[in-house]
């Protein structure tokens, strides 16, 4: 074979091979996506744990539904990701002032965007064992476990409808607060350990969303 041929030869076999990049994981969210301090961060374990992908952290704190709606393109959408974590709520909880429907139609817009996209989705929630048994005396209150079964409600309806993969209560493993202080740093957050616990909560789904793949 003569060396020109020999070369287009070799353009076109290297032109048809394209480097795969690899999964890329997006977690939106607020304080609890944002905290555990260097290396400590939910997804700083997740990371860890899958090599092979790539776990962008979008964790704002004091963010709520609203927020990461108005941020999503930017931070999510426009980082292509195969798979969207989103941590929202929780904010909106403590506050208790807006609509539940209005919470739920920002949750909708978000999930509806990532699967247009092609995107798989993990709803990441504090609130899904409210009814179920979590003790926690936060969910006392009577507006406030209100909010905390309105939400839950909207979450499992919109994963049902999305086909989304869902987290009931990340933090089942380390509340109520004070039967694991060890898991919690001073501003009443997870720390480093406590993350640990909370990411192989969302492990779980998120294995099941990798599996899944885009479509």
């Amino acid at each position: 074979m003569k060396k020109p041929a020999l070369w287009i030869f070799v353009l076109l076999l290297t032109g048809c091979m394209t480097v795969k990049s690899p999964p890329r994981i997006v977690c939106i969210g607020d304080s609890l996506t944002a905290c555990g301090g260097p290396g400590g961060h939910y997804t700083d374990h997740l990371a860890a744990w899958l090599p092979g992908c790539e776990v962008i952290n979008k964790g704002v704190g004091g963010d709520t539904l609203a927020g990461g709606k108005k941020r999503y393109q930017r931070d999510v959408l426009d980082l292509n990701p195969d798979i969207v974590v989103i941590e929202l709520g929780a904010n909106d909880f403590w506050k208790a002032k807006r609509p539940l429907d209005e919470l739920a139609a920002d949750l909708e817009c978000m999930v509806k965007a990532a699967r247009r996209a092609r995107a798989q989705v993990v709803i990441a929630s504090c609130f899904g064992d409210v009814e179920t048994g979590d003790t926690s005396p936060e969910f006392k209150e009577d507006v406030h476990a209100r909010y905390a079964r309105g939400i839950a409600r909207f979450e499992r309806d919109i994963s049902a409808r999305y086909s989304c993969f869902y987290v009931p209560n990340m933090q089942i493993d380390i509340k109520p607060v004070k039967d694991y202080p060890q898991d919690w740093d001073d501003s009443h957050h997870p720390n480093k350990k406590g993350n640990e616990r909370v990411a192989r909560r969302i492990f779980t789904e998120l294995e099941k969303a990798r599996a899944a793949g885009r479509h």
